[in-house]
């Protein structure tokens, strides 16, 4: 098949280019999918936007076109994406909830005829003022256009019925397609990280609860070293919060995927202390529970599904029931962890089971002679 799939930012942008900050989940997802998905013989094309020149490059057996954005707003790409679509897609599949983007690509594909698969990542959602301005934004802008998608792909059925966006498409054309992990790759054998600590991964942006997650390492007792591999707006902010606290924290900045396993081998748990909806399944709990190391995050729809194959969820922004939670793994040896854990992750995650669920839905709406019309 020709698929076409639209991410919203480069995810292999340079180390230490502007663009670096913006990799997350939604980014490694499509990188991951689109080589998978080439290495099966489909031909594939991965749209995203670049801060750097545009260009047209096969990687990884994949047709990687870099489309210049003119600026980010409100954490989103302005860039005209939906030009470069191939007319002869058999497929498009578009990350959601992107106001400047998702939208357009939609329209597009509507127009030349090519079904669409609208991969529902997160719902936005509010926090700070320029939070609560940039999910009015993109709640007002992007759900218009996503009854044009044949299927709307969600991480659990649970975060779709949480999800106010996703109101115009009917719950008939959602289908459930969870994030995946490389077996080989994040596996509880190999090196590991010296020491012994908490582990954060992920981009430091309000959404993600860095702050409550410093609150409550501070009440734990003993103390525990914390490391913090990513980076984002909110460094400097939480720098000087740990330096207030008194705590010993590692901010590693961006860490490259081939670095990861050795990191969270290392841990003891890692921690996803995530606020609102915005965060809507946790790839980082994958990837731990996949190298054997379990897991505490917040008790939000589809992040506590995940979480709770491997360890513990607290309430969401309070630090003193996370603190709680954490103490409870630290000192639980019950929870699983090590080769059985990693084994049950390896069995329904890998990159080939996600591949398996995309091929199908793709197969499912190219065959519709109406693909508005998916039951």
């Amino acid at each position: 098949m020709r698929l076409t799939l639209v991410s919203p930012f480069d995810p292999s942008p340079p180390m230490g280019s502007g663009g670096s900050e913006r990799v997350g989940g939604v980014e490694r997802v499509f990188a991951q999918a689109s080589r998978i998905l080439a290495q099966r013989g489909h031909d594939v094309t991965l749209l995203c936007s670049t801060s750097g020149a545009p260009s047209s490059l096969v990687e990884h057996g994949v047709q990687v076109v870099r489309v210049p954005r003119s600026a980010t707003i409100l954490q989103a790409p302005l860039a005209f994406l939906a030009r470069s679509i191939p007319s002869d897609s058999d497929v498009v599949h578009v990350a959601a909830t992107y106001p400047f983007t998702t939208p357009g690509v939609l329209r597009r594909a509507h127009n030349l005829g090519i079904p669409s698969v609208l991969d529902f990542h997160f719902e936005p959602s509010s926090g700070s003022a320029v939070g609560r301005l940039a999910a009015s934004v993109y709640r007002r802008i992007g759900p218009r256009d996503y009854p044009l998608a044949a299927v709307a792909l969600v991480r659990s059925m649970a975060y779709g019925h949480n999800s106010p966006s996703l109101g115009g498409v009917p719950a008939s054309r959602w289908r459930v397609v969870p994030n995946g992990i490389d077996p080989e790759h994040f596996t509880p054998d190999g090196p590991a990280h010296a020491g012994s600590y908490l582990l954060f991964v992920g981009r430091l942006v309000h959404y993600k609860g860095l702050p409550v997650l410093l609150d409550a390492v501070a009440t734990l007792r003993p103390r525990v070293p914390l490391v913090i591999a990513g980076d984002g707006p909110l460094r400097a902010s939480l720098q000087a919060q740990a330096r207030r606290l008194g705590l010993d924290v590692r901010f590693l900045g961006r860490v490259p995927d081939a670095d990861l396993p050795s990191l969270y081998r290392g841990a003891r748990l890692t921690v996803l202390p995530s606020v609102t909806c915005q965060e809507a399944f946790g790839i980082s709990l994958l990837e731990s529970m996949a190298c054997g190391t379990p897991v505490v995050a917040s008790r939000l729809p589809g992040v506590a599904e995940l979480a709770g194959l491997g360890g513990l969820v607290a309430e969401p922004g309070d630090a003193t029931d996370l603190a709680a939670r954490l103490s409870t793994a630290l000192d639980d040896d019950a929870l699983p962890c090590g080769k059985p854990l990693a084994s049950a992750i390896h069995a329904a995650y890998s990159w080939q089971a996600v591949a398996d669920r995309l091929e199908s839905v793709y197969r499912e709406v190219a065959d519709q002679t109406d693909p508005l019309q998916v039951a």
